[in-house]
């Protein structure tokens, strides 16, 4: 195998991996949307894009909450609006299901790279119930739309939808301000070559088809559908769509925290670029790729300069945090990673398909030990649009994102309406174990001089 991995690195593009597919690819006859699933966790106004898209689409609404998202609030909202189409789940802390378990990766979590633990999330869990959703409510098209999403018109959703007539899953491409990870911010901000992909932030899922699972790892989504992408079944509509800004620098070990799941996902594509089957993603296949990786980080470190001066000092810590991580990734636990992702996706599957099928949305979410929010007061129903009732002609398009004059500018906004806050981890950000002789202290005093 030796010879096969000559020339593996890391790809600034992985667009080559999706079919040419476009809005010529579509179904000729629209496609019924059932539902847009929304993994919210910020407050109630970003849920105004979703609000617009689905009134215009006839279909529903489903609102996961959790975080600063509030229950409470998403009903105000959406009787504001008028929106009554939608089901508002609370999701409990610490809420689990037997359907969302997985074991194999349970087994290795402890074994993953400390920084995993720095920041937690349930999107992946959020994701997973609105596919059990579909499958109990008999649901064949959903489309993910996360709550910092905006731009998308409503033609442009329908046609992505329409792909599901070719494809099992179709995305829209995420761009200005594009949907990266922070290193990959950090590689087009330094003048290197970097693409976006398709993403789960907008994403249309045929749910008859043969779903897998979203990992609880970063780039999850990538996970989800690498399926697809190695069998050129995953559809790139190259419609597009925005996402709020950010300053991905503005917490620095969060690069840290992505970069197992970065290194898991590019790696798993790279060996779709080499032409390899997974089961050739060995340890010595990562031993290659993790040193591709560091070249890549490192490439972004000597390329500092092109940067905006604003923010090199922070770029140049999240670099040393994501490497950091980096020198702590062994290849074994890469491999086994893998293999306990493949035996929890077969189980997955399995399971999947002794899904129930349930009567109403109040049954599934009574299966799942969820409560919706209309429900919550003992009313038991869910309000619903009458089926003859005429929805307004409104058209979901461009929605105003806020600039900023630098990225500096938007990290102290941020801070300063609290929108930023994480929980703390004191861990030191060197060890003399970790230490790697090109970096970066004399850099980092270097910028700090200027």
């Amino acid at each position: 195998m030796t010879q096969s991995l000559e020339g593996i690195r890391q790809h600034g593009t992985h667009g080559t991996l999706t079919p040419q597919a476009g809005p010529q690819d579509a179904s000729a006859e629209r496609l019924a949307l059932d539902a847009i699933i929304v993994p919210a966790s910020r407050p109630a106004p970003y849920l105004d894009h979703a609000v617009t898209l689905a009134r215009t689409a006839g279909c529903w609404l489903v609102v996961l909450c959790s975080k600063r998202q509030h229950a409470a609030e998403v009903r105000k909202f959406l009787a504001a609006r008028p929106y009554h189409k939608a089901i508002v789940i609370h999701l409990p802390p610490g809420y689990s299901h037997e359907l969302l378990r997985f074991p194999e990766l349970l087994s290795i979590k402890n074994e993953l790279p400390k920084a995993c633990s720095f920041f937690t999330t349930d999107l992946s869990m959020k994701r997973n119930i609105g596919l059990i959703l579909a499958r109990m409510l008999e649901w064949d098209r959903i489309f993910f739309l996360d709550d910092d999403i905006r731009d998308i018109a409503y033609p442009n959703l329908q046609t992505t939808v329409d792909m599901l007539e070719s494809y099992p899953a179709a995305g829209l491409w995420v761009t200005n301000f594009p949907d990266n990870s922070i290193v990959c911010h950090a590689n087009r901000m330094t003048k290197g070559s970097q693409d976006v992909f398709v993403s789960g932030a907008a994403l249309a899922v045929d749910c008859a088809a043969d779903i897998g699972f979203f990992p609880d790892i970063y780039n999850e989504d990538w996970l989800f559908f690498y399926d697809y992408v190695s069998k050129k079944q995953l559809a790139n509509s190259g419609l597009k769509a925005t996402q709020l800004r950010y300053n991905p620098f503005a917490s620095v070990r969060r690069a840290a925290w992505q970069e197992f799941g970065d290194v898991i996902a590019e790696g798993l594509y790279t060996l779709l670029h080499a032409g390899l089957e997974l089961e050739q993603a060995t340890r010595e296949y990562w031993t290659t790729f993790l040193e591709a990786r560091r070249d890549f980080l490192e490439g972004i470190s000597s390329r500092l300069s092109n940067a905006d001066p604003g923010i090199r000092e922070e770029m140049l810590l999240s670099l040393q945090w994501a490497e950091k991580c980096s020198l702590t990734i062994k290849p074994d636990l890469c491999e086994r990673f893998v293999q306990a992702w493949r035996r929890d996706l077969a189980t997955w599957k399995r399971r999947a398909a002794d899904i129930p099928v349930v009567p109403t949305i109040d049954a599934a979410l009574r299966e799942l030990r969820l409560v919706s929010a209309q429900s919550a007061k003992g009313t038991g129903k869910m309000l619903l649009c009458p089926d003859d009732e005429t929805l307004p002609d409104v058209q979901a398009g461009p929605v105003p994102i806020p600039w900023s004059d630098t990225m500096k500018a938007m990290s102290e906004r941020i801070s300063q309406a609290g929108l930023d806050q994480q929980p703390e981890v004191d861990v030191p950000l060197s060890t003399p174990s970790l230490e790697r002789r090109w970096l970066r202290p004399k850099a980092l005093a270097t910028l700090r001089r200027r």
